[in-house]
């Protein structure tokens, strides 16, 4: 991976926000509890690895499309750690650091996305044949 992505304010706080994730539902995972402790740690891995997928796209709708699929799966981790704190599988004091850290990286998606909406708007607007006055 190029140390590029790493100098991503949003990929970085993916990357802290998978941690904290695997190390809450990792501490408080029992055997019973297992699928939902995997698949919540597998859907935080998936937030950063979008980030790195789209940091490694050529177009800009490339990136877009990636960008959008971390919004998704930020979605789901938020749902999927609401579902862990009711059975009890995180505790509430983790997963109130979880999901502020969590909305934290949803507001800087947020901004790639309105960046990158706006990119693609003025590379369309730009290829608009001008009309004469």
């Amino acid at each position: 991976m190029s140390s590029g992505v790493r100098e991503l304010r949003v990929w970085q706080e993916s990357v802290s926000l998978a941690g904290e994730v695997i190390r809450a539902v990792r501490a408080n995972a029992k055997r019973e509890s297992q699928i939902v402790s995997e698949t919540v740690m597998v859907t935080a891995l998936s937030v950063g690895d979008h980030i790195a997928e789209g940091y490694g796209k050529h177009s800009l709708a490339g990136q877009r499309e990636a960008y959008l699929a971390a919004k998704c799966a930020l979605l789901r981790l938020e749902t999927e750690l609401a579902i862990a704190k009711h059975a009890d599988l995180i505790p509430a004091g983790a997963f109130t650091e979880i999901t502020a850290r969590s909305a934290l990286v949803a507001r800087l998606l947020a901004g790639y996305i309105v960046y990158l909406d706006r990119q693609v708007g003025d590379t369309a607007a730009a290829d608009q044949p001008r009309l004469r006055a």
